[in-house]
């Protein structure tokens, strides 16, 4: 099911120790800060990955958390990182923000001119996004400044303000 829904990391190598393997997952999984905390403090494994399962079945929509505007599909989901479409980055101010990456995204509006100081992706440069409809910020749109990268733009995404699933 992971493979199907997200793609990487590849999850083959903890099959057979679903301890270990149900919180890899509650750390990939791509849903908001809640719920993730929500999937640690589950008391068992069995338990966990039930949940985990019912998640990865249900998200097929990424939505504001603030107004609930659908900004992307599950589909447009984007691997730019060895760890698969989410990832950790931090900011200047040493902020953490988990990020999810997205090929495609819409009811976002840009705010500023794209730089790419601090960027966490060579080879881009960054512009806030906010949500169009609540304009709660919701992430960055990262644009290459090199001809040669592909994909030309993607967006990131924080998952603090993504809507919980269910």
């Amino acid at each position: 099911m992971w493979k199907k829904i997200v793609g990487t990391p590849s999850m083959d190598a903890l099959v057979r120790k679903p301890g270990l393997l149900s919180f890899h997952v509650a750390s990939k999984i791509p849903v908001s800060e809640s719920t993730r905390q929500e999937l640690l403090e589950i008391d068992g494994i069995s338990y966990r990955l039930r949940r985990e399962i019912e998640l990865l079945e249900n998200f097929d929509q990424v939505k504001c958390r603030s107004c609930q505007t659908v900004i992307a599909n599950r589909s447009g989901m984007l691997v730019m990182s060895t760890d698969g479409p989410l990832g950790a980055y931090v900011n200047p101010s040493g902020y953490v923000h988990e990020v999810m990456t997205l090929l495609k995204a819409s009811g976002l509006a840009l705010v500023g001119e794209p730089t790419e100081e601090y960027s966490w992706f060579p080879g881009y440069a960054w512009t806030l996004a906010y949500c169009a409809t609540c304009e709660y910020q919701m992430g960055w749109l990262f644009t290459a400044t090199n001809k040669k990268l592909k994909p030309r733009s993607f967006w990131g995404i924080r998952c603090s303000q993504v809507a919980d699933t269910q």
